[in-house]
Parts: C-alpha cells; structure tokens; sequence
C-alpha cells in the first residue's frame, strides 16, 4: 500500500458545501482570476471521467497543490457563493506556478498572498483529433498583513443586545484575545463598550 501525507483535513470530507474550481471553459484568450489565498493543500491528482485517484507508473501517486483563494466571483446558481474558488496546480499550471515564484522573487507561495491565473493562450494537441491544449499564466503578490486578523477586524461591528456580545461578536472576540489584543482594543473593534468585553471574557 502507497503511503500518502499531506492530504486536507478529513474534516473537509465532512464538509455539506463543496468548494467550486475556477473554470476556464468557454472564456476568451486573456482571461483571468484573481483571489487572496486562504489555503493550501496536497491532494491526489484523480481521473477527470472517473474521479479515481490517479498514480504513476511505479505505483507512486500523483500529487498537486489545491489553492483556496478567497475571490469577488458570485454564482447564482450556487447557494450561499461566499466566493471562494480553488485552483489545482499540476502540469502547465504548475509550471506556470514555479515560474511565477522565480518572477516574483519569492521563495513559496503563503496564506494573504494575492493569486491571479490567467488563460494566456492554446497550443496544438501532440495526439490528433485532441482539443487544443490551453496554457495558463500565474503572478502573485507577497501578503502585507495577517489575513486571519484582517478577516475578523473588517466585519462591522453588529448591535448588542442586553449588553451582552452576540454570539459572533463573542466569537470574534475571542480570537483577537487569542491574537493577543486586550478588552479595550477588542472593545473598539467590536464598537462596544469595555464592560461588556470584560463580561464576556476572562483575560
């Protein structure tokens, strides 16, 4: 048996709402997405027509990188589209990946950093009667900040009801006691008042 690391959480398996992937059927040459990264994850590449994971000749799997990006899209069509989107990054998109990293100067790719893929162009197929292939471009951008603590401190700030925290506020706050803010800075985050931040956490 192949032993295989790196695989998401098995929380996610559990998971009722499924991630959509960024599609680039139909669109134009020139095309491109743009999202923030959220997360990062080794996965087994699988068969498009099957979905059965897929290995290598001498029986090792096929892996690929999942990119999370946190994006502007909305479908629709799909409940509660909060916008993320994922990426798989193998063959010319991994290329393209590494190629990316070398422009950019950096040395690997990180939760905050902003991610865009672009549909740059097709080449011929090498197997007659194949769809041409389609090749991608991607850049990043380094990540100015802690994108976990930027995500709780740009959600306004939501009544209080009886002087007491909501039970988001209550949960926002305790991730900023957990980041190391204190009552007052939570406080002012929140837009409540310190007495009320006190009652809810112990510090």
């Amino acid at each position: 048996m192949v032993e295989i690391n790196n695989l998401p959480d098995p929380n996610e398996l559990l998971a009722s709402v499924s991630v959509p992937s960024l599609s680039f059927k139909d669109v134009k040459i020139g095309t491109a997405y743009t999202g923030i990264i959220n997360d990062l994850q080794t996965v087994q590449v699988r068969d498009f027509a099957s979905g059965e994971p897929k290995f290598w000749d001498d029986g090792k799997p096929q892996l690929q990188i999942q990119v999370t990006l946190d994006t502007e899209l909305r479908d629709p069509e799909i409940e509660d589209d909060n916008g993320e989107r994922r990426v798989y990054l193998f063959g010319q998109k991994l290329n393209a990946a590494k190629q990316a990293l070398k422009d950019s100067g950096l040395g690997k790719f990180e939760i905050g950093m902003e991610f865009t893929i672009k549909f740059a162009g097709e080449k011929p197929a090498k197997t007659k009667g194949f769809n041409p292939v389609k090749l991608y471009e991607i850049s990043i951008k380094k990540s100015k900040s802690n994108p976990a603590v930027d995500a709780i401190l740009s959600v306004g700030a939501a009544e209080v009801t009886g002087g007491k925290l909501t039970s988001e506020q209550q949960a926002k706050a305790e991730k900023l006691s957990n980041a190391g803010f204190d009552a007052s800075e939570i406080a002012a985050t929140l837009g409540v008042s310190e007495s009320v931040v006190n009652e809810a956490l112990t510090f």
